[in-house]
């Protein structure tokens, strides 16, 4: 199976993104093709589109009834429509809170991955439920429970998987099932990378220490986690960015 890349994981590609501009930008103004064109690629560097995809856009929203237009000599001018303005209006409901909470999650990841920057608050509250399941499509949930097991194997003599989801909450706001920590902890032992033992018979705390492998290994989830968060939180900042935008103008 091809694997999806970075825009349809989010849920937002190119032409959602770019569909959902044409909306903010002409809500009050009448907008050509090439205005629009050239706004977008500043306000989202990185996201490069062509001025004909541009203006093909602008014709599906047309078609849709949430943008009308008029033409004067040969340029077409459009607008948004009510249709149009309540579209916008619709994701901003949906998606404004989701972004900003999501995003203070992904700045604590960050700065503990690359101390770049000022360091943010701890967090007051834990990430909301409702943006969880969607929080573990951005990130590598795996990496992310590996890269802070691995690291407290190297600071402490032995720890529990308790403490690794503690210590999740705690920095970041944010950690997966009790469930899904031991399962990771089971795996990182069978790889050879955590070392695990029972201190008694009751068998109801395994205590786990490190080996020279997980050192090795953590420098490697470590990169990777970093790549991943670096690369989500720059495009879902350009996006809450806009989003706020039009919060604060409604």
């Amino acid at each position: 199976m091809k694997e999806k890349n970075f825009q349809q994981t989010v849920g937002f590609s190119v032409k959602d993104t770019l569909a959902l501009y044409w909306l903010y930008a002409t809500q009050d103004t009448e907008k050509y093709s090439v205005e629009i064109h050239q706004q977008f690629q500043d306000e989202f560097p990185g996201r490069k589109v062509g001025y004909e995809y541009v203006a093909r856009i602008a014709k599906q929203l047309e078609a849709e009834g949430a943008l009308s237009s008029r033409q004067i000599h040969k340029k077409v001018l459009y607008t948004s429509t009510e249709l149009g303005k309540n579209r916008l209006n619709r994701y901003n409901e949906l998606y404004f809170e989701r972004f900003h909470e999501i995003v203070l999650v992904l700045d604590r990841f960050y700065f503990e991955l690359t101390k770049n920057g000022e360091k943010p608050p701890r967090p007051e509250y834990p990430l909301p439920e409702e943006f969880r399941s969607y929080f573990s499509k951005l990130i590598s949930v795996k990496d992310a429970v590996r890269y802070l097991a691995l690291k407290l194997s190297q600071t402490r003599s032995s720890f529990y998987m308790a403490e690794v989801g503690q210590q999740l909450e705690d920095l970041f706001g944010w950690c997966p099932s009790n469930g899904y920590l031991y399962q990771i902890a089971w795996e990182l032992e069978d790889q050879g990378y955590l070392v695990g033992s029972w201190p008694d018979e009751k068998r109801t705390v395994r205590n786990l220490r490190g080996t020279d492998e997980g050192v090795s290994f953590y420098r490697t989830i470590a990169a990777s986690l970093e790549e991943r968060i670096t690369t989500i939180r720059r495009y879902l900042r350009y996006m809450l960015k806009f989003f706020t935008r039009i919060h604060v103008e409604q």
